[in-house]
């Protein structure tokens, strides 16, 4: 079956000459949208793929099209974008790089994947990706955990401390939790596969990275302090669905999340933000002996690849011992008898 040319559609990048890259651009962009991808996930590709073709246009008027288009152009794109300086100071560091060649690459492959009359430099996508210096994760262990409790100022945000290292959650999906999903089934369910434990559905339409509702297992402590929340401290006329709700009355924002980490960071000295919790979970779970097949599918992982980080981790720094953990997150009880 012959596949489709590229076609000239509407929109596009203010200020840009029109060429056959933002047509393809515009393409990218309505099939993604097509295919359900989140507007997050657009905007994503759209940060970080368009300012190439901008950058192609503005410093390569002559290259017109995608045979035009060669190894040298992303190199020197890549140069020039590590040159750039921030928005407040200082130079974009080789995560950034990293982010903006996966997103070029991505958008470079579904092109020529999808119209196969595209002839493309091989050396363009195989390009090397910028190397990445080695940054260990921030963890927590069980004394710094119980100071970054301690300096919860309501209910709601100690709640939300333990979500994020019991159940690992990201901060949009503690957001998303609610107390009914949209189907009117709850968040938060009995186990019915094992006694004294409970399961966290991470909803697709609650935050969910990749749009996949997953099911976390959780201690019967932890849900236990959900209900508790529910029944002492949360609002019982409030008309949201979320779980947590704010001093002023309303549901938890990512925003909000990230103010309140910048809270304790000033107060405690040493550096908090939300996806640290996620990397104390998943450490302080193969610490715990919990099957790593069980893990991944917990975190929402495609593969195992993020996850061996994880072991690495557990193996360089203990976190604390297992019957302390056992009050944060699900410890089987094998690992409790050690």
């Amino acid at each position: 079956m012959a596949q489709p040319a590229l076609k000239v559609l509407p929109g596009g990048s203010a200020g840009a000459p029109r060429n056959r890259f933002l047509d393809a651009w515009e393409w990218f962009r309505t099939e993604k949208e097509g295919d359900g991808c989140s507007p997050k996930t657009i905007e994503y590709y759209r940060y970080q793929v368009l300012p190439f073709l901008e950058w192609l246009a503005r410093q390569h008027p002559e290259v017109q099209d995608f045979p035009e288009l060669v190894a040298d152009h992303l190199r020197s794109y890549r140069a020039w974008l590590a040159k750039r300086p921030r928005r407040y100071g200082g130079q974009l560091d080789a995560t950034t790089l990293l982010t903006s060649h996966k997103a070029i690459r991505t958008f470079l492959k579904w092109i020529q994947s999808n119209n196969r009359q595209v002839q493309m430099d091989p050396a363009l996508l195989e390009f090397r990706r910028p190397r990445q210096p080695y940054k260990q994760a921030v963890l927590f262990d069980i004394s710094e955990l119980r100071s970054i409790l301690a300096c919860c100022e309501t209910p709601a945000e100690q709640l939300a401390v333990r979500l994020l290292v019991g159940a690992g959650l990201r901060e949009s999906e503690l957001c998303g939790f609610c107390l009914k999903g949209p189907d009117g089934s709850p968040d938060l369910i009995p186990d019915p596969t094992e006694q004294g434990r409970f399961l966290l559905r991470v909803r697709w339409d609650g935050g969910s990275k990749g749009r996949k509702t997953r099911y976390v297992p959780i201690s019967v402590k932890l849900a236990a302090h959900v209900k508790r929340y529910v029944a002492i401290s949360r609002p019982t006329d409030s008309p949201y669905p979320q779980l947590l709700i704010s001093r002023q009355g309303r549901p938890f924002k990512p925003e909000g999340v990230k103010s309140m980490m910048n809270r304790f960071k000033r107060r405690l000295g040493f550096r908090v933000h939300a996806h640290a919790f996620r990397h104390t979970y998943a450490t302080a779970s193969v610490q715990m002996d919990i099957n790593l097949e069980k893990l991944r599918a917990a975190m929402g992982h495609a593969d195992y690849d993020t996850l061996l980080r994880y072991v690495k981790l557990a193996s360089e720094r203990p976190l604390g011992p297992a019957k302390d953990w056992a009050e944060f997150i699900y410890v089987p009880a094998r690992s409790l008898e050690h």
